[in-house]
């Protein structure tokens, strides 16, 4: 179903506005709580449905502290999932989100969908009201945590998972059987806004599941999360023992789990411009496309069935958890007696947001690598409201700093790039999208990948270059502050060759903007389909690509929608003698850094009068003491882009006559693993001209930090008996006092503990 977007909608979206906006002032108005605001309610656990929620320090004391490698604790603690309310990005955003949904409709309600999924605890508990963050305590940063994704239930139960292939072992299938009934008795508590039970008593499934298709509500997304309101632990193995109450949950295994947050819309939009009964009526994965993650992943061939993949230690992959969580060998727990599997979730969540995670790993204070001026932005010691929850990171800047380290491994594995054809005058090079989703998916404001060619001639000067990106360049004032001096800035010499998603929207009159509270379309999303994309119901969920405003269906050929890529030919300027091209990925870009650093100051241009809600100023956030404790995140995003490089693009993969490094050092040789009394020691060939060696765990294809050494020997101790653990080593080389590189990673080696 494609949702009409013209202006008799945008008619019914301003007076629908004009009738909701509050008769006092700006400064005495109180967000309409989530039960009392149909615009904003959707099925799910309601705030105060779910009690309360164990802090992940309970869950540290059985699932962390004793095996990096694999132990969920510390990888989790490295991943944007657990940072997920301490991101300074995602605070500044939902600044500017409140401060759109004010100008839109009156209050800042559409904030509560930020928090909801960033903050679920938080949203669960009632402390997502007032949407200003002032409610959220410290444990509600931890983001999106342990006993949360634990204590989820599938709100389509009686389908059973179909995704998830069958037990074949009795005691699975009983066991399969109880938490199926557990989660319907559950269900059948939840209603909708007018008080209607949610589950229809004589299917089981949610009341308007329809025939089983779009726009029907056959999916749940967008945070419409189903929460076990008990204390019990729900997991994906049968045979796991423990000291608290579980239930095996085929769910967990389901692509369909991560659903619940990564395919978005947003529903105040979708009901003052459809009906006013849509969020639950209605799928969310086919209303006001935000992100579609999980569509397109089911739009693909991983989605619908499983396929080969083309990343290391994944050959196959049938859900999101398979790429994502990465089977790995290993115990789940440290009691006597846990089992060591091989199909061990790896809990890092790895995606590619290597600079905010590179960010936080600065502010532990405790860490190597901290960065005081960080620090101080982040902990609201520069500027007044704007501050993080930094306390909850404070020990844990490894953790981060691996994190932010295998974002980019992800970001390596993401993307193939290769050389098609070349005759005299043009290049013909192919971009395989590896992943099961979009390249690039996730959030669109800023965030982009694109492709960079540069032409030499025969003397190896530089003649011409394709989308050229200019380094950010700073300089320090007498008080020591970063202060902008050039670049950050992408020149788009060609638009195709910039692959990202650009909203527009009919509420402030913009082509291209960054107001994704206020995106009604996309403008642009020439973003690289996975494997097999389903051309044929692309649009009910509205993930087709968009050229210039309108839908681009033929924007791939049909062989590159089968196949997950994009072949594009590039001319070459007269003389060329050598090149190369690099795929990049950036986080964000300088212009929506600008955007947020104006629209949060004030001095912003695209919110205008008369305002739509009929407040008497579109731009509030320095006036109104609502946004008290926000009101500075313009500026620190903005100085926290100047002090990290400006968010630079991270390298993805390269071809051509690439540059040879300043100087280069051999991959190591021979690696041996040797066991020991909790202990595993490791031994290498030297390699000639080598200062140092890097140690790392092999994680099936991703590689955490351990320690360096000067030496061709490494012990690794206090580790975990009879249990598997793999490692990977590299060399490097210092090349001059700014400049070190590192070889490739060696051999794996593996052996398991006495």
């Amino acid at each position: 179903m494609r949702i009409n977007r013209d202006v008799v909608l945008l008619g019914l979206f301003l007076a629908f506005a004009g009738f909701v906006v509050l008769l006092c002032s700006v400064e005495a108005w109180e967000p309409t709580p989530v039960k009392d605001d149909q615009n904003l309610y959707m099925p799910g656990t309601q705030p105060g449905e779910a009690g309360t929620f164990e802090t992940p320090d309970k869950c540290d004391n059985c699932h962390g502290g004793y095996d990096q490698a694999v132990e969920p604790a510390y990888n989790w603690r490295g991943s944007m999932m657990a940072q997920a309310a301490r991101d300074p990005l995602w605070m500044a955003c939902l600044t500017s989100a409140n401060q759109d949904s004010i100008y839109a409709t009156g209050n800042p309600n559409a904030g509560d969908l930020c928090i909801r999924c960033h903050s679920p605890t938080g949203w669960l508990e009632g402390r997502s009201e007032p949407t200003n963050t002032n409610a959220l305590r410290t444990s509600d940063f931890d983001g999106v945590q342990c006993d949360f994704c634990h204590r989820m239930i599938d709100p389509f139960a009686a389908l059973n998972q179909p995704d998830v292939p069958a037990e074949t072992d009795n005691t699975a299938k009983s066991m399969a059987q109880t938490t199926r009934e557990r989660d319907l008795s559950l269900l059948s508590k939840h209603h909708y806004f007018d008080g209607t039970p949610f589950l229809d008593p004589n299917t089981n499934l949610p009341k308007y599941y329809g025939d089983g298709t779009l726009p029907n509500y056959v999916e749940h997304g967008s945070g419409q999360f189903f929460v076990d309101s008990g204390n019990a632990k729900s997991g994906p193995y049968f045979d796991a023992s423990a000291r608290h109450k579980m239930y095996y949950s085929r769910h967990h295994k389901s692509q369909m789990f991560c659903s619940s947050c990564h395919d978005v819309s947003n529903p105040v939009l979708a009901s003052v411009t459809m009906s006013i009964d849509t969020p639950e009526k209605q799928a969310p994965q086919s209303y006001f496309h935000v992100e579609r993650t999980s569509s397109e992943f089911m739009l693909s061939d991983y989605g619908s069935g499983g396929a080969s993949t083309n990343i290391p230690g994944v050959p196959f992959a049938d859900s999101c958890q398979d790429c994502h969580m990465r089977d790995v060998t290993g115990k789940g727990c440290n009691k006597r007696g846990a089992l060591i599997r091989d199909d061990l979730p790896l809990h890092d969540f790895t995606g590619g947001n290597q600079w905010i995670l590179g960010i936080l790993a600065t502010a532990d204070q405790s860490s190597a690598n901290y960065d005081e001026y960080n620090y101080q932005i982040l902990s609201g010691q520069k500027y007044e409201g704007a501050q993080i929850e930094v306390n909850g990171i404070q020990g844990y800047g490894q953790e981060l700093a691996d994190g932010s380290d295998r974002a980019t491994q992800q970001l390596e594995m993401a993307a193939t790039l290769t050389k098609e054809n070349e005759d005299s005058t043009t290049i013909t090079l192919k971009v395989q999208n590896n992943g099961g989703h979009k390249l690039i998916s996730g959030f669109p404001e800023g965030r982009r990948m694109f492709l960079n060619v540069k032409f030499f001639d025969s003397n190896g000067d530089l003649i011409s270059e394709v989308n050229p990106y200019e380094p950010l360049v700073t300089t320090q004032d007498a008080n020591g502050n970063e202060v902008y001096d050039s670049g950050g800035i992408l020149t788009k010499t060609d638009e195709e060759l910039v692959w990202e998603c650009q909203m527009s929207s009919t509420i402030t009159n913009e082509n291209k903007t960054f107001h994704f509270v206020l995106g009604t379309d996309r403008y642009k999303d020439n973003r690289i389909p996975p494997k097999g994309f389903d051309t044929i119901n692309m649009n009910e969920r509205l993930a087709q690509p968009r050229w210039e405003g309108a839908d681009a269906p033929t924007y791939f050929t049909p062989e590159e929608y089968a196949g997950g890529y994009d072949e594009v030919t590039i001319i070459k300027p007269s003389g060329t003698v050598t090149w190369y091209a690099t795929l990049y990925y950036q986080t964000t870009s300088k212009e929506y850094i600008e955007f947020l650093r104006d629209e949060i100051n004030g001095v912003g241009t695209t919110l205008t009068k008369p305002v739509p809600s009929g407040e008497a100023e579109p731009y509030i956030v320095q006036t109104d003491p609502f946004f008290a404790n926000l009101k500075g995140w313009g500026n620190a995003i903005y100085d926290l882009w100047l002090h990290n490089s400006g968010a630079a693009p991270v390298t993805m993969a390269q071809i051509g006559d690439v540059p040879a490094p300043p100087c280069t050092v051999d991959t190591p040789t021979g690696l041996q693993a040797t066991a020991g009394k909790r202990s595993v020691s490791l031994i290498w060939n030297p390699v000639d001209g080598a200062d140092g060696y890097n140690v790392y765990y092999s994680q099936n294809g991703k590689y955490t930090f351990i320690k360096s050494t000067t030496g061709n020997t490494f012990k690794d101790t206090k580790l975990v008996s009879k249990q598997q653990f793999c490692y990977v080593v590299t060399a490097y080389k210092i090349c001059a006092a700014d400049s070190k590189v590192e070889s490739g990673y060696s051999n794996e080696a593996c052996a398991i503990t006495n």
